[in-house]
Formats: structure tokens, C-alpha cells, sequence
């Protein structure tokens, strides 16, 4: 799928969900595609799991991560959900499984690099985020004021950085 077509997935979702404030509530998107959330320690470096079991899907969340990574992995899983429906990445009867750990987050694998697009589209959608910037005349060449954009959105600074590299912002 084009990088294009999956940020349309993304606000198609916002749009269905009539959801238009910041920071964008990833955990009311995951319980309106009947997602239940659990977080608990995970081994290593794994961030997150989407398990998918019959009619059961659960995002795994590792509890010793932050908050702002926690909405990011969510938004990460609900990404595979809505954009690798039927695909399977690990098979063991009818389980289908994603983790999101150190590698996967190198974007090396194209539903990788889909389900980041996504995530950033989910979460700094383009227009609201041009809006903030040129509502409030944020000057992005400011440590500080990245920071407060990053707080308002609710993602990480690197997050924030690489989608306004991505929109030709900075």
C-alpha cells in the first residue's frame, strides 16, 4: 500500500470517530475496534503485542515503558489491526501475532514502515498539526517550543521531529 493511502487510513479513522481534539485518544479508538488493552512487564525490549485469537484482540502494552510510549505503541497496533487485517506475521493455530520491539522499530520490514506511518498520522494528523503551528507562530528552530508541541500532541520529541521532517515542515 502507499505511504499516501495509509495516512488516509488514519484520518479516515479519526473522521470515523469524529475525534478532532489533541492529543488524539488512542485508547477510546482501541475500544471502538473492540481492542482491549493489558499492560504488564515484557521481556527484552518489546514494547508492545497485538494478539489477535479468534474474535479476541488484545494490545499487550509493556508496563515499564512511559506514557508516550504507550500511545504510540497503541496507535502502532491499531495500525497493524486496521492495515494487515488477514495477513499473518507468526502462526500457531489461529493466532496472529505483532510485537513491537527495538528492531521493528528500525523500520526495516514495509509493515513496519506502514504501521509508523500510520501511527504518526494517527496521532500528529497533518493539518491539525500545520494548524498549531502557524495558529499559535510556533518557531520550530526552538528547543523549547518543539518540546511544548511534542506535550500538546503527547508524543516524543524524536516522534514529533520525524513527522514534521516527513510533512516538509522542518
Amino acid at each position: 500500500m502507499k505511504l499516501e493511502n495509509v495516512e488516509r487510513k488514519a484520518y479516515e479513522l479519526l473522521q470515523k470517530f469524529e475525534l478532532k481534539t489533541i492529543p488524539i485518544d488512542v485508547k477510546s479508538i482501541a475500544k471502538r475496534l473492540g481492542i482491549s488493552i493489558k499492560a504488564e512487564p515484557l521481556k527484552g525490549d518489546i514494547s508492545g503485542v497485538l494478539y489477535i485469537d479468534n474474535n479476541k484482540t488484545i494490545i499487550g502494552l509493556n508496563d515499564n515503558h512511559s506514557d508516550t510510549r504507550h500511545r504510540f505503541t497503541i496507535a502502532h497496533e491499531i495500525g497493524h489491526f486496521v492495515l494487515h487485517e488477514g495477513e499473518q506475521i507468526h502462526v500457531d493455530r489461529n493466532f496472529r501475532g505483532y510485537f513491537r520491539n527495538s528492531l521493528s522499530s528500525q523500520a526495516i520490514d514495509y509493515e513496519e514502515i506502514e504501521a509508523s506511518t500510520f501511527t504518526a498520522a494517527l496521532l500528529m494528523p497533518g493539518e491539525v498539526l500545520k494548524k498549531a503551528i502557524f495558529k499559535d507562530g510556533i518557531d520550530l528552530e526552538s528547543d523549547d517550543n518543539i518540546q511544548e508541541l511534542a506535550n500538546k500532541f503527547n508524543v516524543s520529541q524524536q516522534a514529533l521531529l520525524i513527522r514534521l521532517g516527513k510533512l516538509s515542515l522542518y
